[in-house]
């Protein structure tokens, strides 16, 4: 397949990384499990550019994921440990 430009197989593979303050990832995640029923004193976040480790306890192993889902959804994470226990 030729183009009016004679180029073939031209393609676009671009990445665009936003900068991360891992203090806002931090903030961001807090306010969210604020929202919700999780007790900030039991679950501690801490961030280290886009990677997120989350640590703790809670009661429920539901508790444990939605904490972990929570940090995903923060912008500029790109990784989460979680590493809450459950008792």
């Amino acid at each position: 397949m030729r183009t009016l430009w004679g180029v073939t197989g031209v393609s676009n593979q671009i990445t665009i990384k936003p900068r991360v303050d891992a203090t806002d990832i931090k903030e961001d995640i807090m306010v969210a499990l604020n929202r919700s029923w999780f007790s900030p004193e039991k679950i501690d976040v801490s961030a280290m550019g886009g990677k997120v480790t989350l640590t703790g306890t809670v009661d429920y192993w539901d508790e444990r994921a939605l904490a972990g889902s929570t940090a995903w959804a923060a912008p500029g994470v790109t990784s989460v440990t979680n590493d809450i226990r459950v008792y």
